[in-house]
């Protein structure tokens, strides 16, 4: 077996990677690590999603940061909530770059309502970013992968896939789909290059959840018992993680959820109950 310096399986140099929700968050991060790390970079956002959330101009500032240490990126501002926006994507992709060699899907939404009152609305925009937007991505993008024979998809899932918290159902029910989905589909594209993984970071400090941090003895109550480290994580954090799976380091690894928690997934008392409120953010 030959020996490979840790540069050389983890540099993207020549791979193009799209990336979604990338303004904010987690994804901004991984967007980022990408680029640092030689890809060229597609930065999916959603212009109305970021300016409700006060951040306008989020995915410029992503964009502005790459190009500052010589990458390259290229802003792709689609809605994913809308039907037909996650073909587009694809289809712009290609244009920009003529290809994609890894997809990242992070953009999602949480609504923390309990079972009983979640709307028949917050119900279906959960399912559509969180979960259909996915299954055209993956119906769009991995034909071209397998013609390629070269593939890395890495959807950015949740503890909730496995600690469900009942502040937010539909949106663990949703995470939960799409691991199920990356399973399936990573036995069915395993002979063609391509492999599906999944990223589920624990309770991670972001503009998603701002609002929290507005009661600071209420925040600290959450990172208490969020998990055995007794803190929130970072986005910088979640990195690692990300550029192992979707580099040659991790060729051989597919269909696996690495977990980012802190121990979060581990059994433990669950998260506290906010006040009712809807985020839709990158990751």
């Amino acid at each position: 077996m030959n020996s490979l310096k840790a540069q050389d399986i983890f540099s993207l140099k020549g791979r193009r990677a799209l990336i979604t929700g990338a303004s904010r968050g987690i994804a901004a991060a991984i967007a980022e690590t990408l680029a640092t790390n030689g890809a060229v970079v597609g930065i999916n956002y959603s212009a109305g999603a970021d300016a409700a959330a006060g951040l306008a101009g989020a995915a410029e500032a992503v964009e502005r940061r790459i190009a500052a240490f010589g990458g390259t990126a290229h802003l792709l501002e689609e809605d994913m909530l809308q039907p037909g926006a996650a073909s587009r994507l694809v289809a712009r992709m290609e244009d920009a770059f003529g290809g994609c060699d890894i997809l990242v899907v992070s953009a999602s939404m949480q609504v923390h309502r309990s079972f009983l009152d979640m709307s028949l609305e917050d119900t279906l925009r959960q399912l559509q970013l969180n979960f259909l937007s996915t299954v055209e991505l993956l119906q769009a993008l991995l034909p071209m992968m397998k013609a390629r024979g070269y593939g890395r998809v890495l959807t950015i899932g949740s503890v909730q896939e496995a600690a469900p918290s009942p502040e937010m159902p539909i949106y663990a029910a949703t995470k939960a789909a799409q691991v199920n989905l990356v399973r399936t589909l990573a036995v069915e594209f395993a002979p063609f290059g391509i492999t599906l993984n999944n990223l589920a970071p624990g309770l991670v400090q972001t503009d998603r959840n701002a609002f929290r941090r507005l009661d600071p003895q209420h925040w600290a109550e959450n990172v208490r018992l969020a998990n055995p480290m007794g803190r929130a994580g970072l986005p910088e954090e979640m990195v690692g993680a990300a550029l192992y799976l979707c580099s040659d380091a991790a060729a051989f690894v597919t269909g696996a959820t690495l977990f980012v928690t802190g121990g979060g997934h581990i059994p433990q008392p669950g998260y506290d109950t906010a006040p009712a409120t809807t985020q839709q953010a990158a990751g």
